[in-house]
């Protein structure tokens, strides 16, 4: 059963913290807005990207990851794997939760044990796929007992998996890895609701305000583990959703940062902005996508599908190159797509593949569109009037999407001859079409969970996967995907590009464009941030931890 989820397919926003260089003068506070407040702040939970945002302040796993995508321990000191890299042993650190009790090995079990009950309303479940028996205790077929995830003491965790997982560090960096405190948990089960005593967190900072719907504060948290990594006292962020007040704000002084993963941008301002201030790229992990649903006619035929990829020209909707700030060649003023860092021709961002731009099909092939859409509609049995009642949904979030629809809407006109309609929803009465599967098309943002390119491709595993919005499912597909677990290095890339290839050749979603984030920091800080937009960003590591970096062989496999 497919759960009505905030933002997986859509977005998932990367967490970021922020190196600081001290000042004896200052108290270091970071000032930033956001356009919603979170979901949750259970990290079991999940929930939107202004929800992963919280959890990877107040939280912490056993591993995190690094700007440089290295992965270091966080709450483990150590760890052991089994000859068979099947079995892995976690020996924590002595941490403490922010009231004083120590971090257990029987929170990490409960916690995850907690998202993988079949009535826990969790959307990363799937994440825990290659742990023995995760997917089966999800569907309720096995008891959580059976599931390969066991404290063993208060101090030693060990985790069984189905098959050897060479991203498995990279999956354990993500927020959902992270534990509550069970103890609190089940006395408190409203904690993660507000601020106050029952609020407990383990990472750098803890939650000192919540006012609804207005503002949120975190300060750093006093009993954070030991480390050289340097964070703001306090970072507060005001939930103002009108962009324009942000700019305002941003341009008083009143706000650090814009455009970041939590406010956009106004287009209309961007000419006056280039002017005054530094406007900054950095890539992520992001693409914006069409996706079909497969179980309804005429989408149901993979030719149809490629028929609409196809015509669609997506280097004039990004502009020639798709970098920097500047005029399209469409008849808008300012770049619809102005984030956009190249045209998806692909599936994977090329930066979860060491930069490698593949392309699986072409850009702007209307001859063979046409070709395509003739021969699946006469398999089908249909005419051009099967699209007179499809509508493409989409939800107006982002700067430029209502231009960057009626611009899709048009050339599917002009090369196809078919018009579309469109309608503009709401953001969770979107999410909410894509996961009752009622919808034929429908817009879609999503960023990838963890560094890899399985984040994007295990979505469409299984039509069970509450992410697989499409219900698109190939045996051939699932079995590249299985095949990859036990390879390494250039041969597990080259078959997830197998499978990259034949998802493509599907195309139960169609590819727009891979994003950057682009933002402008205040030069004006009283502190220094070097950022790298996307992912955590910390000061020089300590010995220490450049010690555990070169021992964890298998985070870099």
């Amino acid at each position: 059963m497919k759960y009505t989820l905030f933002f997986i397919l859509i977005i998932v926003v990367s967490f970021f913290f922020f190196s600081l260089i001290k000042s004896k003068k200052k108290t270091l506070i970071l000032h930033l807005n956001m356009k919603k407040q979170p979901k949750t702040m259970d990290p079991r939970k999940e929930g939107d990207m202004y929800s992963t945002q919280m959890h990877s302040l107040f939280f912490e796993g056993l591993v995190k990851v690094y700007p440089d995508q290295s992965i270091k321990l966080a709450q483990a000191k150590s760890y052991e794997v089994s000859e068979d890299k099947l079995t892995y042993t976690f020996f924590l650190r002595d941490t403490l939760w922010s009231n004083g009790a120590p971090v257990t090995a029987y929170d990490f079990e409960q916690s995850w044990k907690d998202l993988l009950d079949p009535k826990f309303p969790s959307m990363s479940a799937q994440l825990f796929s290659p742990i023995k028996n995760a997917d089966a205790a999800k569907k309720g077929l096995v008891s959580l007992d059976d599931v390969g995830i066991k404290a063993t003491d208060a101090k030693t965790l060990v985790i069984t998996l189905e098959k050897p997982t060479p991203y498995l560090f990279k999956l354990l960096s993500f927020c959902a890895f992270s534990p509550v405190n069970i103890e609190n948990d089940r006395k408190n089960p409203d904690w993660a609701s507000h601020a106050g005593t029952s609020f407990v967190s383990n990472g750098p900072f803890r939650l000192e305000k919540w006012d609804h719907e207005n503002q949120i504060i975190a300060i750093r948290n006093p009993t954070y583990r030991k480390t050289e990594d340097l964070h703001p006292e306090k970072i507060i962020f005001n939930i103002v959703e009108n962009n324009e007040i942000t700019l305002q704000m941003f341009e008083k002084g009143l706000v650090d940062i814009i455009g970041d993963c939590l406010t956009d941008i106004p287009l209309e301002e961007i000419p006056h902005l280039e002017k005054k201030w530094t406007i900054s790229r950095k890539p992520t992990a992001s693409t914006v996508l069409i996706s079909l649903n497969t179980d309804k006619p005429p989408f149901n035929h993979p030719k149809i599908r490629r028929a609409f990829s196809l015509a669609i020209n997506r280097e004039k909707l990004i502009g020639s190159s798709g970098k920097g700030i500047k005029k399209n060649i469409l008849k808008y003023p300012i770049n619809i797509a102005y984030q956009a860092s190249s045209a998806a021709t692909n599936m994977v961002p090329p930066c979860l593949k060491e930069n490698r731009h593949r392309s699986f099909f072409k850009d702007n092939d209307g001859t063979q569109a046409r070709i395509l859409l003739e021969e699946g509609l006469i398999e089908l049995g249909l005419t051009k009037t099967a699209f007179n009642s499809i509508v493409l949904y989409y939800y107006s979030q982002f700067p430029g999407t209502s231009e960057l629809i009626e611009a899709i809407q048009q050339q599917w006109l002009d090369a196809l001859d078919i018009l579309i309609t469109t309608e503009c929803l709401e953001f969770r009465d979107a999410v909410d079409k894509l996961s009752s599967g009622d919808y034929s098309m429908c817009f879609m943002h999503w960023e990838a969970m963890y560094h890899d390119p399985m984040s994007v491709l295990e979505r469409f595993k299984y039509k069970s996967y509450a992410t697989n919005f499409s219900n698109w499912e190939n045996s051939e597909y699932i079995k590249l995907l299985d095949r990859s677990f036990y390879e390494e290095a250039d041969k597990r890339f080259q078959t997830l590009e197998q499978a990259e290839k034949l998802i493509l050749n599907e195309m139960p979603v169609i590819p727009l464009y891979h994003e950057d984030y682009v933002y402008i920091i205040n030069p004006r800080l009283p502190f220094t941030i070097p950022v790298w937009w996307g992912d955590r960003m910390l000061l020089p590591l300590s010995s220490e931890d450049k010690q555990v970096q070169s021992e964890n062989k298998y985070a870099h496999s």
